[in-house]
């Protein structure tokens, strides 16, 4: 079997329709068996499992004695619950699976759709179940033919072992008497039929054997019979005695729900926060008058200047060319001196001629260097110490006070919104005496819970007790029964069927010896590859009548499973599942929910190495972003087919899915 699509539309957390691509991929010439899914808790992927085991069982997927009623109400609950965002609110979901299906050498391909829609105004639940197979729609089956013909296909019983997540792990884990290890052995084996089968022979050997015994045994029975019927009848009032307390309870809880609604809008959220919200408004004040000091600070400082930055900037530049004329003023000056000092000096030196030459040579040069002066007008006549601290201030103002005055506008804006927020939570609050009648409902409905709740406990041991002593009397009249069959007048019926009988208990402990021995050996090769190298010399032995395991070291000492770590008990546990899948013979595809969640590192990788890539053909994980992480996906990347990531968004109240896994780089979109 190997599943090939999974549409979901409009279940639980997915919105709309979505589609799920479950084939196995060829890459590098490779069959990759492994489908990752990725998402933290809460985006979907246990809704996913849900999906492919509600798809395949319906009601059957929920557990034994699940009424109709509760089926209904699962149903009514798994419609996505729209955003207000949306448009309009689902009513209709649907989980549509594809597969194929091989059998005697013959391949097929099933499409199953199981829908169902809420209707008219008691918003009744119609469910509707149809099956293709090779793309023709099998119309002649009704649902609960669709249904049996699937349950054909793949028994739920044998499902469990191939379908399963933390919590079927963590029952096997802790499986101390074999209980759940031997449902799990009878559903493989299918000894709870023979169960069922020996049971409805021992009533047809009792109303056999009433017809032809004597007196004294028909009176026996029927005192027994009669025994079994209130023991029967009692456990049934006390379980609908716990329905009734269950049926008050969810009223309580719709009640309280009410009640709560109702203290919301007169103000209730607002009086629980009401004293935090005068602390915060005192806070948010007290920080207000800080800000306006620094704002008033800022203003009597240098600020002003950047109100008028362009004409502050022109004052500078005015400024620093007066400066740049009166140092070529001063240097001119400077220069006249200079040259009359010389001539004066030559004029002892040179003769007129010579003399004149000079003369007119300095005078050119004083009039050129006179006209590269620029021409300035000194209007403020200031020092280069002055002219440096005004060119500051005049920065600070424009480039350092300007933004202060901003940030502090800013955080000014922030704090009266704060002290409006303070202000309207306030007023809105109520006073203690407005809301003390509806606290007071609340108070007593969740007390009227708990009562529900002491009753529900009482009246499911009572159903217990009453159960333990029918199953004592229903054995009182089993042995009774085989006392009257071996007498030698029984009709050769009830001979058959007493035989028939102690055949089917033959048969029953014959096949579970064989299969518990090909089960102790599949357990120690898959617990030999995932245990760590300390755990490897643990072998097992499983009893076939209690289905109790019992754990022995290399000495034959029999280990306590309490002296095993939680994360050596899940790999226990893991192994035991393995084991079943093994010897149940079916190559059917795994998906495994959250499986890493308590492992150590070095557990972790012997099951990414050593069980994921070859537990089947087909392996689908569903893993949070600390089970399967970077290093591990890096491991599991030879035998990864592709990966999807979920993504809830809390605005939309939805998940979405894109073919992708958390450090991946997106690529397309999941439908």
């Amino acid at each position: 079997m190997i599943l090939e699509s999974l549409r979901i539309n409009n279940f639980r957390v997915f919105y709309g329709e979505h589609t799920f691509d479950l084939a196995p991929r060829v890459k590098y010439n490779k069959k990759r068996p492994i489908i990752l899914f990725g998402g933290l808790n809460g985006a979907g992927k246990t809704t996913t499992l849900t999906a492919v085991r509600l798809a395949l069982y319906g009601r059957q997927s929920l557990g034994h004695g699940i009424s109709k009623k509760d089926y209904d109400e699962y149903l009514t609950k798994s419609i996505h619950r729209a955003n207000d965002k949306h448009s309009d609110k689902p009513t209709y979901a649907d989980v549509q699976l594809t597969f194929s299906y091989a059998s005697f050498g013959i391949v097929k391909h099933y499409t199953v759709v199981r829908s169902w829609k809420i209707k008219g105004e008691k918003k009744n639940v119609s469910e509707s179940l149809t099956i293709e197979e090779d793309g023709k729609q099998l119309q002649e089956l009704n649902t609960d033919q669709c249904q049996g013909f699937l349950n054909e296909l793949v028994p739920i019983g044998v499902s469990d072992l191939f379908f399963f997540d933390g919590e079927k792990i963590a029952e096997l884990a802790e499986d101390t008497k074999g209980d759940a290890l031997g449902d799990s052995i009878k559903k493989l084996l299918g000894l709870d039929i023979i169960d069922t089968l020996n049971a409805d022979l021992g009533i047809f050997l009792r109303n056999e054997e009433k017809k032809g015994s004597s007196k004294t045994l028909k009176k026996e029975i029927t005192e027994l019979e009669n025994q079994l019927k209130v023991h029967e009848q009692e456990a049934h009032q006390a379980l609908e005695q716990f329905n009734q307390s269950l049926t008050a309870e969810k009223a309580l809880m719709i009640e309280i729900e009410k009640l709560e609604n109702q203290l919301s809008s007169r103000g209730g959220a607002w009086a629980a926060t009401r004293e935090e919200a005068v602390k915060k408004q005192a806070t948010h004040q007290e920080e207000k008058r800080i800000i306006d000091e620094s704002i008033r600070e800022t203003l009597s400082g240098s600020y002003p200047f950047a109100i008028a930055s362009d004409y502050a900037k022109k004052t500078i530049e005015q400024l620093r060319n007066e400066r740049a004329y009166k140092i070529q003023h001063d240097a001119s000056h400077t220069l006249q001196e200079s040259m009359k000092s010389l001539r004066n000096s030559l004029e002892s030196i040179l003769d007129k001629t010579n003399l004149h030459k000079v003369d007119q040579k300095i005078q050119h040069e004083l009039k050129r260097h006179a006209k590269s002066i620029t021409t300035t007008n000194v209007i403020h006549d200031i020092s280069d110490t002055l002219l440096s601290v005004i060119e500051a201030t005049i920065n600070d103002a424009i480039t350092n006070q300007q933004a202060r005055l901003d940030e502090l506008h800013q955080r000014l804006c922030e704090v009266n919104n704060e002290l409006d927020k303070a202000g309207k939570n306030i007023a809105r609050a109520p006073t203690e005496a407005q809301i003390k009648p509806t606290v007071d409902a609340i108070s007593s409905a969740h007390q009227k819970c708990s009562d529900c709740r002491s009753s529900q406990k009482i009246q499911i041991q009572l159903h217990k007790q009453h159960l333990r002593e029918a199953i004592t009397t229903a054995r009182q009249l089993e042995k009774l029964t085989f006392t009257i069959s071996s007498d030698e007048e029984k009709t050769r019926t009830i001979h058959y069927a007493a035989g028939a009988k102690g055949l089917l208990k033959d048969f029953a402990n014959e096949i579970a010896k064989r299969k518990v021995k090909d089960l102790e050996t599949e357990f120690v090769n898959s617990f030999y590859r995932l245990a760590r190298k300390e755990d490897i010399n643990l072998t097992a032995s499983i009893d076939p009548k209690t289905f109790s395991v019992t754990l022995l070291s290399d000495k034959g000492r029999e280990v306590n499973k309490d002296e095993l770590s939680a994360g050596e008990k899940q790999i226990y546990a893991i192994s035991l599942l393995e084991a079943l899948a093994r010897t149940s013979g079916r190559r059917l595809p795994i998906i495994i929910d959250t499986p890493l969640g308590r492992l150590d590192s070095v557990h972790r990788a012997n099951l990414i190495n050593n069980y994921f890539p070859y537990a089947s053909h087909q392996v689908i994980i569903l893993s949070t972003d600390t089970e399967v992480d970077e290093d591990f996906y890096k491991d599991l990347s030879p035998s990864i087919s592709h990966a999807f990531k979920l993504d809830y968004d809390p605005k939309n109240g939805s998940t979405q899915a894109s073919e992708e896994y958390f450090w991946r780089v997106k690529r397309v979109k999941a439908r």
